[in-house]
């Protein structure tokens, strides 16, 4: 899978993914908010939704998905954020440009990510991976 990055630098990801793989869980992952935008609910080009991001300076990465996982999602745009009220005050205004996903495209971000909704966008805390350490809702509170 090819990833597209843009927008503000996020640094987190190194120090956290080199403690997963010592089997510890790093202080970011209970900082670390992930929405996912799946690229088939937008209601505008791609593009313009990048802009958006770079303007409102949110760190972002995109990738169009091949065969197999194109059978359940086309992409996916994956935003960054370093607490839950930072990511609901760019979720609301992004909703206007984001229609509902698909009962597959769901099914899959739901099945393989572990992540709940809010409109046609997913979010969760941390990387999937890091639900070794328990369900991502039942971490410690966070900062923010």
């Amino acid at each position: 899978m090819r990833w597209v990055h843009g927008g503000a630098k996020w640094e987190k990801c190194g120090p956290c993914y080199a403690d997963f793989l010592r089997g510890v869980q790093h202080q970011n992952s209970l900082n670390c908010w992930k929405v996912g935008i799946p690229i088939s609910s937008l209601k505008v080009d791609l593009k313009e939704v990048l802009i958006i991001l770079n303007e409102l300076g949110v760190p972002w990465k995109y990738s169009h998905f091949g065969l197999p996982l194109r059978l359940a999602s086309r992409g996916i745009i994956i935003l960054y954020f370093s607490s839950r009220r930072e990511m609901e005050s760019v979720l609301r205004e992004l909703s206007p440009l984001v229609g509902r996903p698909s009962i597959l495209e769901r099914k899959f971000f739901d099945a393989f990510v572990n992540v709940d909704w809010i409109q046609g966008m997913n979010y969760r805390r941390g990387c999937p991976q890091y639900d070794r350490f328990g369900d991502w809702r039942r971490w410690p509170n966070s900062t923010g």
